[in-house]
């Protein structure tokens, strides 16, 4: 592959994490089909799977509102017709009582070069360590 073409699929995975990104944040599932094949699988915490559908309606389902949802620390990979992106999410929702909860995330999603463009066919999701009250995240314990 030519260095231009590895560019331009590089643009077009960090471009396809964007507009994932969008989606879930407009819990827009008709565009999320778009972007995500019908063998679609999302690993989360404790191990679960699900497929697209089951994914969609968990975006779906998240209570309250999005105020905010952003990646940061993305880093694109591309291994031929592969794409790995890997970063960091930070998700800041307002549930119906009012409270305010922030979540974050470290993923990975793997992509596939099919068709002439990007398909994320995995995303990979387990929360982050927490953060002390510098906002840093603390190292391992001292034995």
């Amino acid at each position: 592959m030519n260095p231009e073409t590895v560019q331009a699929r590089h643009r077009a995975l960090l471009e396809l994490e964007n507009s994932v990104t969008q989606a879930i944040r407009q819990r827009n599932g008709a565009r999320l089909r778009e972007l995500l094949p019908g063998n679609f699988v999302f690993r989360g915490a404790g191990d679960v799977e699900t497929d697209r559908e089951a994914f969609i309606a968990s975006v779906a389902a998240i209570p309250g509102d999005i105020l905010e949802l952003e990646m940061t620390s993305v880093r694109a990979h591309v291994f031929g017709d592969t794409g790995v992106l890997t970063g960091a999410q930070r998700a800041r929702v307002r549930l119906p009582d009012g409270t305010e909860v922030t979540d974050r995330q470290t993923f990975t999603d793997v992509c596939q070069w099919r068709d002439g463009r990007w398909w994320m066919v995995l995303a990979h999701s387990l929360p982050s360590a927490p953060e002390t009250a510098e906002g840093t995240t603390p190292g391992p314990a001292s034995p």
